[in-house]
């Protein structure tokens, strides 16, 4: 009886340990992927405000415009981007961005964009 007893604190024992141990570590990779966006989000808005500072508006426009469509086709052909809660928020806002703009959607892109359902 006491050998089922000690057997049994065990078990819960290392049950609760591995528990808190997967809570952390899976705790420390959302905080790294937090990190790594920040990260890259603050290196993207000091080049876009290098860029407007020296007078490139215009060249920074045309290559933000150019790189839509290849974010348009790796959304799509990601099945974790695709599946991601903001995948469909992008493409959307990419298809209104050319839609506002009165710009015609590429040709590559068009079947993908269509098929995005109509925020109403």
């Amino acid at each position: 009886m006491k050998n089922k007893i000690k057997v049994s604190l065990i078990f819960v024992g290392g049950l609760l340990v591995g528990a808190s141990a997967t809570f952390i570590i899976l705790g420390q990779i959302s905080y790294l992927e937090y990190r790594d966006y920040f990260m890259m989000a603050a290196r993207e808005q000091t080049f876009i405000a290098s860029e407007l500072r020296a007078n490139r508006q215009r060249e920074l426009q045309d290559r933000t415009e150019a790189n839509l469509p290849q974010i348009v086709v790796s959304i799509h052909n990601d099945k974790k981007l695709r599946s991601a809660s903001g995948g469909q928020t992008v493409l959307r806002g990419i298809r209104d961005f050319y839609e506002m703009n009165s710009l015609p959607i590429p040709s590559n892109i068009s079947g993908i964009l269509n098929e995005v359902p109509r925020d109403h």
